[in-house]
């Protein structure tokens, strides 16, 4: 009889202790340098994603996102990405899923090579009950190729980069982030 009251005890220790250790918050350490709000961006913005590439050589090709953050309602974009053309090469641009509704966006990407900007274009294709899109999510993905070593920037440039809504007005973009690339 002893030993059934004794192990009584001890399940309802064992559940009062899983109870309250169950029911604790967590506390977490939000301290990931890739999160919109510690890049030191005011929304709404637009950045690169990763912020800085290290482990890339000559003939690696690595990709990077275009991301946006907090964006208010909006319907497509223009952007022109400045990068080293030295040291860089746009190997090809691929959409993402911002701008995604119910059917992929348009994408128009075009890079002469020339200058070392990139210019996307990208649209939704809106419904009947939704023609803008908003939020923090990755607009496109461009893949690059490194020609030489060295250390190169991309950036936005903001006198080439709009958005707008359905209604074709301009939206304000208050940041742009940038993205380092270290090629060994």
């Amino acid at each position: 009889m002893e030993s059934i009251s004794h192990n009584k005890f001890f399940n309802k220790l064992a559940f009062l202790l899983f109870f309250w250790l169950g029911c604790q918050d967590a506390d977490y350490k939000l301290d990931n340098v890739s999160d919109p709000f510690n890049l030191d961006l005011a929304p709404p913005a637009i950045f690169f994603h990763p912020q800085n590439i290290s482990d890339v050589g000559v003939g690696d090709t690595f990709s990077v996102k275009l991301y946006t953050y907090d964006l208010p309602e909006v319907a497509g974009a223009q952007m022109q990405v400045l990068y080293d053309r030295g040291s860089l090469v746009v190997d090809s641009v691929s959409v993402d899923t911002f701008f995604l509704i119910e059917t992929m966006p348009l994408l128009f990407p075009d890079s002469s090579d020339v200058d070392g900007e990139l210019d996307v274009f990208i649209f939704s294709l809106p419904t009947e009950v939704k023609q803008n899109v908003s939020g923090t999510d990755a607009m496109a993905r461009v893949y690059f190729s490194v020609k030489s070593p060295g250390i190169s920037e991309l950036k936005y440039n903001p006198s080439e980069t709009r958005f707008v809504n359905f209604q074709n007005e301009n939206i304000l973009i208050k940041s742009y982030g940038k993205s380092f690339v270290d090629a060994q």
